[in-house]
């Protein structure tokens, strides 16, 4: 054997055990951040870092006193300073959000500065794990409560709150500029000093109407996250009362970093698209001249009509519509691309009426192309978002962040069996280090895409990371 062929077959073997060792190595990596890990629930729950104080309780005791009183000491654990700076107050849809309010009020004092609203009525969910309020669909009339509370105080990072109610104001937009300007001044800047964050919660059918709002005083290049109250009891909570349509605005300025990412979990292979040829308000009526329900079940291979010939059962056509959605792109003028879904609906479980409806607002002239997904992928997808802020942010892996805020789709967390959604909350504190964050189920999101501007859809997840001083 000639020397150049056996030094040939020594490299060939510390090749071999070299990607050996690397798919290994990856093959850990994935298990990190895919995963389902089954962990102990540690028992602490706050985050205590140099600079900044944060905690989350949560209760769902039924008289609303009692469970404020619950949530918020467990919240401020053994901390000196029982009055944060900022505190974000999630309830479920039905609970006496007002009382809620009130309670905390009294118990916060007139200094601390709140953000908040409803959650879908069947749950709410913080690093503490998920709060299972009810089994039964929103629509069900028991109204059991749930309630989750973060506290923050910190001397990096300056908060500002403000609110609007819709009656009070000629337009939408109109109360939406208000709130956000109320928010700044609260924050004690001026109208030109933007700031790096905002936090939104506006009422159903409102969101986009909102962020314009938002953006006649921000400019689209600013980063908005949130998600719409959850229902079928709507409740955003202000600086001052609790309102049925309005908006709850809050603003971060902060040199601390800072991680974010707004997105779905869908496959969009899928080579069916067509062009919305008339609307009605959130009704796509026809598709390409067509129905819009002809259009859609089509490209499902007739599944719709399958669904109703065999089982005439409305949920499960919600559930089939849940996991297909449809969703437009937006390009930037480098080409890079943005996908943003809508969740197509149904009232009529014999689908006479060939229509489709949404709750994001569609114009004509816009196509719009099928993406489809499975409960497993999705649930995987938001224990995994809170990893891709922190890489997104540039926040180090190797550091803990200070503490996360998620706004989660309630269509998304209604398709995930009942037995699977606490899973949520491992995965996510599994992502974040076990940090202190809080999310609620909303009716709608909204995010930002850089190079676009701010957009609500349906069934995405904005989740955004704070981390610490030197942690980017």
């Amino acid at each position: 054997m000639s020397q150049r062929r056996i030094v040939f077959i020594i490299a060939a073997g510390i090749l071999t055990i070299f990607v050996s060792v690397l798919s290994v190595e990856l093959a850990k990596e994935e298990e990190k951040v895919f995963k389902l890990i089954p962990m102990e629930k540690p028992a602490k729950r706050y985050s205590d870092v140099a600079g900044t104080e944060v905690g989350t309780g949560w209760s769902i005791g039924e008289d609303p006193n009692d469970a404020v009183i619950e949530a918020v000491n467990m919240a401020l654990g053994d901390k000196n300073d029982k009055t944060p700076d900022f505190a974000i107050i999630f309830a479920s849809s039905g609970s006496d959000i007002k009382a809620i309010f009130s309670k905390a009020r009294e118990l916060f004092g007139n200094e601390t500065k709140i953000y908040g609203g409803s959650s879908d009525s069947r749950a709410l969910m913080t690093g503490r794990g998920f709060v299972h309020v009810r089994k039964k669909e929103p629509e069900a009339t028991e109204r059991p409560n749930a309630l989750a509370v973060m506290t923050v105080t910190s001397h990096d990072i300056i908060f500002g709150v403000g609110s609007a109610n819709f009656s009070d104001y000629p337009s939408v937009q109109t109360a939406s500029r208000h709130a956000f300007e109320s928010a700044i001044r609260s924050a004690g800047r001026s109208l030109d000093e933007k700031p790096k964050l905002v936090l939104v919660i506006p009422s159903f059918g409102a969101a986009e109407d909102v962020l314009k709002g938002i953006e006649d005083v921000a400019s689209n290049k600013t980063v908005i996250l949130g998600g719409t109250s959850g229902g079928p009891e709507f409740a955003l909570i202000g600086q001052n009362e609790v309102y049925k349509n309005g908006v709850s605005v809050a603003v971060v300025y902060t040199d601390l970093p800072v991680g974010w990412v707004f997105e779905g979990g869908f496959d969009v292979t899928d080579d069916c698209s067509g062009v919305v040829t008339e609307v009605d308000g959130y009704t796509i009526i026809e598709i390409d001249h067509r129905p819009a329900l002809d259009v859609y079940d089509e490209c499902l291979g007739g599944k719709m009509s399958q669904l109703v010939n065999e089982l005439k059962d409305l949920r499960a056509i919600k559930d089939h519509l849940t996991l297909h959605p449809f969703y437009r792109k937006y390009v930037t003028s480098s080409g890079q691309s943005y996908l943003v879904f809508s969740h197509p609906s149904t009232q009529d479980k014999t689908l006479t009426d060939r229509r489709l409806m949404t709750s994001t607002r569609i114009e004509a002239g816009e196509r719009i192309y099928l993406a489809h997904g499975t409960w497993e992928v999705l649930l995987n997808r938001i224990g995994n978002l809170p990893l891709k802020a922190r890489v997104k942010g540039g926040l180090d892996l190797h550091t803990k962040p200070i503490f996360g805020i998620g706004h989660i789709c309630s269509g998304v967390m209604g398709i995930i069996p009942e037995d699977d959604r606490g899973k949520m909350s491992t995965l996510i504190n599994y992502a974040t280090d076990n940090i202190p964050f809080i999310a609620n189920f909303t009716w709608g999101e909204q995010g930002h895409l850089p190079g676009i501007g701010n957009k609500h859809g349906n069934l995405l997840t904005s989740f955004v990371m704070v981390g610490q001083k030197g942690n980017n």
